[in-house]
């Protein structure tokens, strides 16, 4: 295994994944919950969220030609889901993890970890450093994010009760933006794609 090779895979998977730009996001979802319970929410987003980039590791592309899915109908399913997600943080609040226990696997494991771009760079990477690197850049990178999102509590309790409540607000908005960015590439790339057609 080169080491250069797994360390510019090991950013390029960070860097998509991006566990920083998404920790605010990730306290936005979980405003209401216990302490014990954002930490259940987020171990569980980040195992699904590793376990589905495994899946694309192994399988490749072939997972997208068996059932015909293409990255722009990804990108325009993942972007309704946070745009969904967004307008209600928004007009209604967040519900407690009982009420909302899949929030572990949308939005947080996918889109967000595990969205469109980290799936694509997966399917590159493997086909430009091989299997093992791709791999180890995975587990390098999910147990990187795992300990960013473990730490995010304590950082957000300093804010207090009122400016988490504000950032939560701001980052719904931010979402919102991105879940329109995924919605506008996908259906660009399928407009092109029929365009393309004969």
């Amino acid at each position: 295994m080169a080491w250069d090779e797994l360390a510019k895979a090991f950013v390029s998977l960070l860097l998509i994944t991006d566990p920083l730009g998404n920790l605010p996001l990730f306290m936005a979802v979980t405003q209401h919950c216990s302490e014990h319970q954002r930490r259940k929410v987020f171990s569980l987003a980040t195992v699904v969220a590793f376990a589905i980039l495994l899946v694309f590791a192994l399988t490749g592309a072939g997972v997208f030609r068996l059932f015909g899915v293409t990255l722009a109908d990804l990108q325009v399913a993942g972007g309704l889901l946070l745009l969904l997600i967004a307008v209600r943080i928004v007009l209604a609040g967040h519900g407690t993890v009982e009420e909302r226990g899949e929030v572990s696997i949308v939005p947080l494991a996918c889109p967000l970890l595990a969205g469109p771009g980290a799936m694509t760079a997966v399917l590159v990477l493997n086909a430009s450093y091989g299997l093992w690197v791709t791999l180890s850049a995975l587990v390098l990178t999910f147990l990187v994010t795992w300990g960013i999102l473990m730490a995010g509590g304590g950082i957000f309790r300093r804010l207090g009760k009122t400016g988490s409540g504000i950032i939560a607000q701001v980052m719904a908005l931010l979402l919102a933006t991105i879940a329109v960015q995924f919605i506008r590439t996908g259906l660009a790339t399928l407009w092109t794609t029929v365009q393309k057609k004969p």
